[in-house]
């Protein structure tokens, strides 16, 4: 026996020792049988395992999704168009932009009526426009179907407010209030709408419940200032400083009504309260 034939007999010896004599015996820890109860392939045999292949043959494709762009896809492309056609300059083709940003959203309605940043994106379009029927619809028509949305009744009223609806301003912020009574910013926008609305009292009732008595009346001073009120302004800052002798910004503000600064330009105070 060659050296060759003595290395595969003594290979071979061991390999039996170690798995056992007999054919049906298996380790413990080695592969199984198969079903049919025959002895696996020899492992110097000709099968070989069914392994994954590398390359191309590997990869695994997703067949593209026919149909419409989902409703989320549609509103993101919407309020794209609608960006840059309120862009200044306006650009030439703005007219077909807009018409592309309501079909996008009309769109997804069509596949979700209920889309939520779909009928907001419409309302918010047109308040944008300044078309002020279409806005307050779409927004009601959002309202109706998630009546506890506080966040868009409020926005609802700030875009009443800058068209001057001050009833209906006051309307959506004390709906907004109902739900949230303690959101500050929801109670500062409806002090600021009775104020607007010649309200004064009812707004320094408001905006108490939030700030300081002298806080409160120096914000409405400036608002009356704003309107045009300048004895009533200075009214609500004579009235600040007996309620705070020391709150600094209604002695400034008196101080510049009282004596214009030296270009004789009288100081305008601000439109909205802090």
């Amino acid at each position: 026996m060659d050296g060759l034939q003595f290395k595969w007999c003594l290979f071979g010896g061991l390999l039996v020792s170690s798995l056992g004599c007999h054919r049906e015996t298996y380790p413990e820890t080695g592969l199984p049988k198969t079903s049919s109860g025959a002895s696996l392939p020899s492992m110097f045999g000709k099968s070989k395992p069914n392994l994954p292949m590398s390359g191309q043959d590997s990869v695994v494709t997703t067949p593209r999704k026919k149909g419409p762009p989902a409703p989320d896809t549609e509103v993101a492309l919407a309020e794209t168009h609608l960006q840059v056609a309120l862009t200044e300059p306006f650009p030439p083709n703005r007219d077909e932009l807009l018409d592309m940003a309501r079909g996008r959203y009309q769109r997804a309605l069509k596949q979700d009526p209920k889309h939520k940043g779909a009928l907001l994106g419409i309302a918010r379009m047109y308040a944008k426009l300044g078309d002020k029927d279409k806005a307050v619809e779409a927004y009601e028509k959002f309202l109706k179907l998630y009546p506890k949305d506080a966040e868009a009744l409020n926005e609802l009223a700030m875009k009443r407010a800058q068209w001057k609806d001050w009833a209906g301003a006051m309307a959506s912020c004390e709906a907004a209030l109902k739900l949230d009574p303690e959101n500050r910013t929801f109670r500062k926008t409806l002090g600021f709408c009775q104020a607007r609305s010649g309200k004064v009292e009812e707004a320094f009732a408001t905006l108490s419940k939030i700030m300081p008595e002298a806080q409160a009346r120096h914000n409405l001073a400036g608002l009356l200032d704003h309107m045009g009120q300048a004895e009533a302004c200075k009214q609500q800052l004579q009235l600040a400083l007996v309620a705070d002798p020391t709150f600094a910004p209604a002695k400034e503000f008196l101080s510049d009504l009282v004596e214009p600064n030296a270009n004789g330009i009288q100081q305008a105070g601000f439109a909205q309260p802090k």
